[in-house]
């Protein structure tokens, strides 16, 4: 399963370099196509990760579709720092990057508070128990917000959820998913591009 991982990820490079390129300079519009949680790495704690991760994968393997974004600073943004601080109108603006292929519920959360997004929907309930959750100064509290946040909001929609720790089979499965959905999203990619030269050049 390594071996296809890897090979899957050779491929997805090489047919990046051969042209495709990312619409935009937001990382968790990328991120957030081929997975349902975005945070920096480097910045949240392992712990954290795992949580965040975990408590996504529940409320949705439970009935309560959810895609999270973690914001912990401006470099999180990518090339969107304008909207840092303001996570109600990065939550409007990040649904909006992804309506394409995802219209359900969006969370992002900011160290300032959070922004939740449901297109269609009235969000006056889901914005109600936000606004009760505090958020800690630190990456690792800011991840930590985000677990309350899944676990109250699907507790409010009858959704129980948890935050345990996926096993490696699982996140095994998921990198591979992922690597998938981004060799996918490259292709299809580099045949649009093909294609628009192909009718320019005719």
């Amino acid at each position: 399963m390594r071996r296809a991982v890897v090979m899957l990820a050779v491929l997805a490079v090489a047919l990046a370099g051969a042209g495709a390129v990312r619409a935009d300079g937001d990382p968790a519009s990328d991120f957030l196509l081929v997975q349902k949680v975005f945070f920096n790495p480097e910045e949240i704690p392992k712990a954290q990760q795992n949580a965040i991760t975990a408590v996504v994968r529940s409320a949705n393997e439970n009935g309560y579709p959810i895609r999270v974004a973690l914001i912990g600073s401006d470099y999180d943004l990518g090339a969107v720092t304008s909207l840092w601080h303001k996570p109600a109108r990065y939550a409007k603006f990040l649904s909006f990057e992804l309506t394409y292929y995802y219209k359900g519920r969006l969370l992002i959360v900011m160290p300032n508070g959070f922004g939740f997004v449901w297109t269609k929907h009235d969000t006056a309930a889901e914005q109600a128990t936000l606004a009760k959750i505090r958020i800690g100064d630190t990456q690792a509290a800011l991840a930590q917000a985000g677990v309350q946040a899944v676990q109250q909001l699907a507790a409010a929609a009858g959704v129980k959820v948890t935050a345990a720790g996926p096993g490696t089979r699982n996140r095994n499965s998921d990198r591979l998913k992922i690597v998938i959905g981004v060799l996918v999203l490259v292709v299809l990619g580099v045949a649009a591009r093909l294609l628009i030269r192909r009718r320019a050049s005719g």
